[in-house]
């Protein structure tokens, strides 16, 4: 038994060495054609190029036998969360058959940009186990199509059926036209690609007329189109990708020229110190021109300093009225006039007020006079009067241990005026401001630094109880224009579900309780009586029928005759034995 054993130990070591060795032997390289893997050379960098979408180069993954299941896999995708590689890898085609030796190949496939850098490796499977092949990296090479831009990167103006457009400044003379005196624009040729392009060439309507990555033009290029070529080593110097054409207009920077708004201020509906009440509507109006088509943007200044939009439509979606042409006016110079209709339906409306003339001459931020922050040298100021009203902010809570404080926000122009104008009422009881009602006190009315015309009123409680919840609180103002009362919620304030459910809790509980004590005292005493009755069948018998049932038990036979019916037991009436009850109870009396 000894020797078969050891025959069979030295077989096992041996096809281990043998499997071991092959191992060893097998390999496995990245190559760029399918020769046999001892003549390929591994590629340390796969390079795909793009001429538009697949690529034109072919990659191969070559070994030699015993290995099966070549593959191609990314080791560092998720890493960079490269997504699309590994599908574009599984689909690598099996050649083996055709070149006579274990292959796969990728070729004619659409690469992604992103994919430069990643690190792919051929993988074999051999015994069980897998042969790696060295790493690769990738580098996709391409160049996408460049665009003309300005010097801060924006790209043209699209204007609907007329293609793109840049804007030079044209400073016209007394004989209306531009003169060379006006700014100069730098155009940029933009353009994606790896590695970097390093040839530009301009044209300009459509023929030579520069190279460089940037140009600078001024007024002798207004009405001509200009183009940019890039190459970076990819494509012949005769077929350069070119950009799309610009057309260069003259630029005459938007100005405002005139504004109602001293007209609006002297006349109705504005009052003394530019004060307005609530409910009115005010028309502004601004006079602008320039060229490209100026565009205009109300703004205003709140009264703690923040600017924000007007409630006016803005910009492209404003509302205009174009002026015709006239006098010594280029033609390309368009004037209108820029209108905002404001209804002032509260507080919020109160500020400074200013129109801005602004020139869209590229994809960025417009160029205004006077400025988006700050007004020029006219500007309307609104001030709102009118009635006490409910602030944007609702009544709120602050709570500190056992004592709670309710803040109640409120508008008014002019200011309610203690302590007549502004009361809390607590469960019908007024308190003016530095009075105490039970465990209630009215501490304060005070401006709200935010929110122009906007006041806080403060109502301290201390300590809170438990039925503050169910308290009627509301504020009482009033001036001038007219009064109002703004509601407090105690039970959402404090956390209650509802004053309905809290006062069932309390009184309506007990009720509630008495109810169901009863109802439980009626259902025991009609168990009691049904089974009262159930013992004691009918009343209604008569007295007859009691003395004929005696008879009968009287002639009854005895238990041991013979009889043809099933005997059943003896009908009592209820009331015979209410009459033998009340017959015993006279002997025994008479007794």
């Amino acid at each position: 038994m000894g020797l078969p054993v050891v025959i069979l130990l030295a077989l096992f070591r041996l096809g281990s060495a043998q499997m071991m060795s092959q191992a060893m032997v097998a390999q496995v390289k990245i190559t760029d054609a399918p020769y046999p893997v001892a003549n390929a050379e591994q590629l340390n960098q796969v390079i795909w190029t793009m001429h538009g979408t697949p690529t034109k180069e072919a990659i191969y993954c070559v070994s030699e036998a015993p290995v099966s299941q070549l593959r191609f896999v990314c080791t560092d995708c998720l890493e960079k969360n490269i997504t699309d590689m590994v599908n574009v890898l599984n689909s690598a085609q099996d050649i083996t058959r055709r070149v006579g030796f274990p292959a796969v190949t990728l070729k004619d496939i659409a690469v992604n940009t992103n994919w430069t850098g990643a690190t792919i490796m051929c993988q074999a499977a051999l015994n069980g186990g897998t042969v790696d092949s060295a790493p690769a990296v990738v580098d996709v090479r391409y160049l996408r199509q460049p665009h003309v831009v300005d010097s801060n990167g924006q790209s043209p103006v699209l204007i609907g059926n007329q293609g793109y457009r840049f804007f030079v400044e044209c400073v016209r003379g007394a004989d209306n036209i531009c003169q060379q005196s006006g700014r100069r624009k730098t155009l940029k040729c933009n353009v994606q690609s790896n590695p970097p392009a390093t040839q530009y060439r301009w044209l300009k309507n459509g023929s030579p007329s520069g190279t460089g990555a940037e140009i600078t033009i001024g007024t002798e290029m207004i009405g001509q189109s200009i183009q940019c070529q890039a190459n970076n080593g990819l494509h012949d110097e005769s077929n350069m990708p070119l950009s799309q054409a610009v057309q260069i207009d003259p630029y005459s920077s938007a100005k405002l020229l005139k504004d109602n708004f001293q007209q609006l201020q002297s006349s109705s509906p504005f009052l003394a110190n530019n004060r307005i009440e609530m409910n009115q509507q005010v028309n502004l109006g601004c006079q602008v021109e320039g060229n490209p088509r100026p565009i205009v943007y109300w703004k205003m200044r709140k009264p703690n300093g923040d600017v924000v939009d007007a409630a006016c439509p803005q910009g492209l979606e404003g509302q205009y009225q174009e002026m015709p042409p006239e006098g010594a006016r280029s033609a390309n110079i368009v004037r209108l006039t820029a209108l905002c209709s404001l209804r002032i339906s509260n507080y919020s409306y109160s500020g400074q007020y200013w129109c801005a003339a602004c020139s869209q001459v590229s994809q960025g931020e417009p160029e205004c006079s006077p400025s988006l922050e700050t007004p020029g040298t006219s500007s309307l100021t609104v001030q709102v009067i009118g009635a006490p009203s409910n602030s944007d902010a609702p009544p709120s809570i602050e709570q500190r241990g056992n004592d709670a404080a309710v803040l109640v926000h409120y508008c008014a122009e002019p200011m309610p005026r203690p302590p007549r104008e502004i009361v809390f009422s607590v469960d019908q009881n007024d308190l003016q401001v530095g009075q105490t009602w039970e465990n209630f006190h009215f501490d304060s009315a005070v401006t709200n630094n935010t929110v122009p015309n906007c006041y806080i009123a403060r109502l301290t409680i201390s300590p809170v109880r438990e039925e503050d919840q169910y308290r009627q609180i509301a504020l009482k103002l009033q001036n001038q224009f007219g009064s109002k009362q703004i509601p407090v919620s105690m039970d959402a304030l404090l956390g209650g579900d509802s004053t309905m459910v809290g006062k069932i809790s309390s009184w309506w509980v007990i009720v509630l309780v008495v109810v169901a004590a009863l109802l439980f005292l009626i259902c025991i005493i009609t168990i009691c009586v049904r089974r009262r009755v159930k013992d004691h069948p009918d009343y209604s018998e008569p007295k007859s029928k009691a003395n004929l049932n005696s008879r009968e038990n009287f002639f009854e036979a005895g238990p041991d005759a013979p009889r043809l019916f099933a005997q059943h037991p003896p009908e009592v009436n209820a009331y015979d034995l209410a009459v033998q009850d009340a017959y015993c109870d006279s002997r025994m009396s008479t007794v």
